[in-house]
């Protein structure tokens, strides 16, 4: 059977796809490399979302981030706050509840960013926290000052939202996260440029 075509000057043209903006972009890219390399456990790589996730973030802004490893608490919903505080974990070689995102290491007003808020959902579900309502934000990433708790965490209460985030980097979060990039430099290496291949495909 012949296949029929229309004339060229008939043809549709294919939808033009629509570029990302940039901090989206940045996010998804970083989202689809280390999904792709770990889906089984993507949601507890905080660690290898905030090296990455700096690294990549420090081409495309032309601004320096650091990763941070450190402790953190999240509003679950439903008057419920998930902790992830055990700063023995750094001192541990099976870890614990800790957490790692992404802060701005310059003169300008301090960010943080946190590429994978959006999984705080499936990372509830799969230790056994409660979880009300909808799902986090897919990243966080803004002005330190107004997307940070500012109080002790032993007077944090439930009901801050999910839009925001506790965090506090204790000395022994900043020696784990040397050793464990200088541990795994070549491997870093590697899921920074995929996710920039990632990057440049979403945002041109």
């Amino acid at each position: 059977m012949e296949l029929a075509f229309p004339d060229s000057e008939t043809r549709t043209a294919p939808a033009q796809r629509r570029a990302m903006p940039m901090q989206e972009a940045i996010a998804a890219s970083v989202r689809a490399s280390l999904c792709n390399r770990f889906p089984h456990n993507f949601y507890s790589l905080c660690h290898a979302f905030a090296v990455v996730g700096s690294n990549v973030a420090s081409i495309v802004c032309n601004r320096n981030y650091r990763p941070v490893a450190g402790l953190a608490a999240i509003d679950a919903g439903n008057d419920q706050i998930i902790v992830m505080a055990d700063e023995q974990a750094f001192h541990s070689p099976i870890g614990g509840a800790y957490h790692c995102w992404i802060e701005s290491d310059d003169e300008a007003p301090l960010e943080l960013v946190d590429f994978t808020f959006g999984h705080n959902h499936i990372y509830a579900d799969a230790n056994g926290y409660p979880w009300g309502g909808e799902d986090s934000p897919a990243y966080l990433w803004g002005l330190s000052s107004a997307i940070s708790i500012r109080t002790p965490l032993s007077a944090l209460r439930p009901g801050f939202g999910k839009d925001k985030i506790w965090v506090s980097e204790p000395i022994s979060g900043v020696h784990w996260m040397q050793c464990h990039m200088a541990d795994n430099t070549n491997a870093y290496v590697q899921l920074t440029s995929e996710a920039l291949v990632q990057y440049k495909r979403l945002a041109d």
